[in-house]
């Protein structure tokens, strides 16, 4: 089980690795979310929406490969929603949770802003629906460093707890 940890523990610092590069990267582009709508140029738009897009998708690899580690089983129908949810619940005895209802709700709305953004011409978007949750992208980004690393940490404690 030390390894398989281990193993864990260095795909999820990987994955939020690449998520803070992203966010540093979405700082360049972030004061545009000030910016009068009608100066927002459609290409802007468009990156925005990709960096939400892989922010979220950086979130949701962490979380499925703690959902593997841990559960292994995930809803078929609803997965993406499924795995989000499972990741504020503590399972007593077995995993603590990996995040915390403010976290999970900002996350939320990344996931739901990813659907659409998969299914729509960023011409299409709402741009203030998607100016809002660009808005998330960096207070999500510093909550999920603290709540992971507080995770990890948990996993250290649970591991020296079981092993002596």
């Amino acid at each position: 089980m030390r390894r398989e940890l281990a193993t864990l523990k260095a795909d999820v610092e990987d994955e939020m690795a690449k998520i803070g590069r992203l966010a540093e990267n979405f700082a360049s582009i972030e004061p545009r979310l000030d910016d009068p709508p009608e100066k927002v140029p459609f290409y802007d738009r468009a990156a925005i929406g990709y960096y939400l897009h892989g922010f979220y998708n950086g979130c949701e690899n962490i979380f499925v490969n703690i959902a593997r580690f841990f559960e292994n089983d995930l809803d078929r129908e609803n997965w993406p929603a499924d795995v989000l949810r499972r990741m504020r619940l503590e399972i007593p005895g077995f995993r603590p949770a990996v995040i915390e209802a403010d976290l999970y709700g900002m996350l939320e709305d990344l996931r739901r802003f990813r659907h659409v953004y998969r299914r729509t011409y960023d011409f299409e978007l709402d741009w203030e629906k998607e100016r809002a949750v660009a808005k998330r992208l960096q207070p999500a980004a510093r909550l999920l460093r603290e709540q992971v690393a507080a995770f990890l940490a948990k996993l250290d404690d649970l591991e020296t707890n079981s092993s002596g």
